[in-house]
Formats: C-alpha cells, sequence, structure tokens
C-alpha cells in the first residue's frame, strides 16, 4: 500500500519593510518645517519683591517712600501714591492706556528719584492686562515693578 504524504510547502515571503519613501517624506518635511518656523525673542520682565511699608530707613536717609501704585481693577485703573491725589481712569475710555501713561509722567516728572511702582491685580485680572501696565509703567519710566494681588 502506498502512502501519500502531504507535502506542506511554504512560500517564502521577504519581510523587509520598504523604510525609502518613509525617509523621503522626512528629507523632504524637515527642512520645510524648520524654514517655516517661527522664531521667537523669548524676554524677562524684571520684578522684584513689594517694598515693606513699615521698614523704616536705618541709614539715616530721609527719602521720602512714595508707594506708587496702580490698582487694576474690572472697568477702571487706579493709580494712587503717598502724598499723591488718587487718579481713576476708566477702562471704558478709547485712550485709558495713554491717559495711564500720561499720568504716569506726571509722577515721574514731579518725582524723578522714584523708580518703584506696584501693580495691584485682582484674582480675575487677565495677564495681558498685567503686562500692558508692566509696559506702559516701563515706557513712563518706572523700571522697577512690584506686583501684588488684591485680596
Amino acid at each position: 500500500m502506498r502512502m501519500r504524504t502531504r507535502k506542506n510547502y511554504r512560500e517564502i515571503v521577504e519581510n523587509d519593510l520598504e523604510i525609502m519613501p518613509l525617509m523621503n517624506l522626512f528629507v523632504a518635511m524637515i527642512p520645510m518645517l524648520l524654514i517655516s518656523a517661527v522664531f521667537l525673542n523669548v524676554t524677562v520682565i524684571d520684578m522684584k519683591a513689594p517694598p515693606d511699608v513699615t521698614d523704616a530707613t536705618d541709614n539715616g536717609d530721609k527719602k521720602e517712600n512714595l508707594a506708587l501704585a496702580i490698582t487694576i481693577k474690572s472697568d477702571y485703573f487706579v493709580v494712587e501714591g503717598h502724598r499723591l491725589a488718587k487718579r481713576v481712569i476708566q477702562l471704558s475710555d478709547d485712550d485709558a492706556d495713554a491717559q495711564l501713561a500720561n499720568a504716569l509722567a506726571e509722577v515721574v516728572a514731579a518725582h524723578p528719584d522714584n523708580q518703584d511702582i506696584m501693580i495691584i491685580s485682582q484674582p480675575d485680572t487677565h495677564y495681558g492686562d498685567i503686562v500692558a501696565v508692566m509696559d506702559i509703567s516701563r515706557e513712563a519710566g518706572l523700571p522697577s515693578v512690584s506686583l501684588l494681588g488684591a485680596e
């Protein structure tokens, strides 16, 4: 009797992956992404801790502390300081930023030795508003900014 044997035929298939089209895609895309990238200058806003109002000057200097502050409310700015008239600038005005810049320029002209300003913000104040006030104060001649949060 003859036995039939079943032959197992295996088909040999190469399992190599063709990555050349993918490499060509990367070679084309990487320079395009680098060319189209926007390079930003990262700047730092210099800030310092607010001065302690209760501290007395130890060196005997009788220099008056102006304690200039801008309070950012939801619909107005308040510019105030020691022995300064309180000024309220409505944000609904078209030129609120210009009015704030003029008020700070008047303070700088009256007190040229003062370079400190405190910005008091509310919990719901937008970050962009704080930065805008910092920029206006720096342009007015008050480079030393302290940031406080109102309770």
